[in-house]
Formats: structure tokens, sequence, C-alpha cells
């Protein structure tokens, strides 16, 4: 889990849903914006129906990033569909 410091706020997260530029992978999708370290994951209902599914899916999400948090930028992440972590930070080299 991210600490609370690297996490986005929602003000922050309306802003790069706005101003951010979009970066597909498979399974994961992010918006980005230049700025803090810091990151958010979504985990839509469709992707998983359970809310401990979805939670065991945004925390794999989270150990993944933090590991590569510093190269990352301000970012938003959907998750698509089930993914593999290798995925993530093949998205992760993308944003850097």
């Amino acid at each position: 889990m991210l600490s609370k410091n690297q996490r986005l706020r929602a003000s922050e997260v309306r802003e790069i849903l706005s101003k951010g530029r979009s970066v597909r992978g498979t399974g994961v999708s992010a918006k980005v914006l230049p700025g803090r370290r810091a990151a958010a994951v979504v985990v839509s209902s469709k992707v998983a129906k359970s809310a401990v599914e979805r939670n065991r899916i945004r925390r794999l999400a989270y150990r993944v990033l933090a590991g590569c948090l510093p190269e990352v930028r301000a970012a938003f992440f959907i998750v698509d569909k089930k993914f593999e972590s290798a995925e993530l930070v093949t998205l992760c080299s993308k944003l850097s």
C-alpha cells in the first residue's frame, strides 16, 4: 500500500481526469499529469463483482506501483480487466 502522501486526493484525481494525457495498456489504462509523484487506482465492478476481489486487485496494483512510483508522475490508474502485474510495470515504464 502506498503511504498517504503518495496517494492522490479526490480534487487531484478530477484535475488529472480533465487535463491529463491517456496511456493504455492491456487491462489497465492511466491518466497522467506532470506534478507530484503520487497515484490512485480504481477497479470497476465490471472487473470483479465482489468488493473483496476488487480490493485484492487494487492492493496488488498499489504494491506494483510502490516499486515504480519514483519514476511515475501523478497518475490515475483505471483497471479495465484482471491483469498481470507485469502489465502494470510495462505501463509504468511508458509513463516515465
